[in-house]
């Protein structure tokens, strides 16, 4: 069989095996938060790549949903969306050296951008014990931990073709446009505080260290090395409403 049937067969048996995990969790989970309390919130924050990402970008906003359900008195089981838009970081001014006239060159038109939706399962625990005054306000910590579905579509488009052998370097000759769209499986670590506003209304504010097994493809004459898995930290800010 030829490799490309063989890798799109995989590709396709994961996509399928994703979405197979993801519809027994969301079921088992509705059969749980029937007897349990729950509350709905809306997150918003920042996303802060790191560990070579952050080569490539920026922080960018991140806004999110969560649906919560109370387990027991210090523990809830969280499903939650996000969804945050990378813009490059100055990859049009980034170099290469060209081995003809042994200059460097940028590539003005060059341009990177990257989104990136998760859906992510994770357990939060509770420390009553270790609650804080600040103010007139209770502040609750919290750890957290969870499993997830990273998905991310990755560009790159305008950068110019560095294996040129003639003189003068045309800079209208550029590589073709990439693009990487995958699913990778990831993890998710976090802490925070929970303070209470109003009966049904909570204010949440945490730092969550993000992994997902997938890579972008390195372009090393810009001194940009491949990058897996990716990783980035996200601060949010959420407001619970428990009904």
């Amino acid at each position: 069989m030829d490799n490309r049937f063989k890798l799109k067969d995989t590709a396709i048996r994961f996509k399928a095996s994703s979405l197979f995990s993801l519809y027994f969790l969301i079921n088992l989970f509705i059969v749980q938060s029937i007897l349990a309390n729950q509350s709905l919130a809306i997150i918003t924050g920042t996303g802060i790549p790191i560990s070579g990402l952050n080569k490539w970008y920026n922080s960018a906003p991140v806004v999110g949903l969560q649906y919560i359900i109370d387990t027991n008195e210090n523990s809830q089981t969280i499903i939650e969306f996000h969804f945050q838009s990378y813009t490059d970081n100055s990859l049009s001014d980034r170099e290469f050296f060209w081995v003809v006239d042994r200059n460097n060159y940028k590539s003005p038109d060059a341009n990177a951008n990257m989104n990136c939706l998760d859906f992510i399962i994770k357990s939060r625990i509770s420390f009553p014990d270790k609650s804080r005054t600040f103010g007139k306000k209770q502040l609750n910590p919290f750890a957290s931990y969870g499993l997830g579905l990273y998905y991310y579509n990755h560009e790159v488009s305008g950068l110019i073709y560095p294996g040129q052998s003639k003189k003068p370097l045309d800079t209208e000759f550029q590589l073709s446009p990439i693009t990487d769209k995958r699913y990778a499986w990831g993890a998710n670590v976090g802490f925070g505080f929970e303070t209470i506003l109003t009966n049904n209304l909570d204010l949440v504010i945490d730092v969550n260290y993000n992994t997902a097994i997938g890579y972008l493809r390195p372009f090393e004459d810009w001194g940009l090395k491949e990058v897996m898995p990716l990783q980035f930290l996200t601060i949010g800010l959420g407001f619970n409403y428990n009904y």
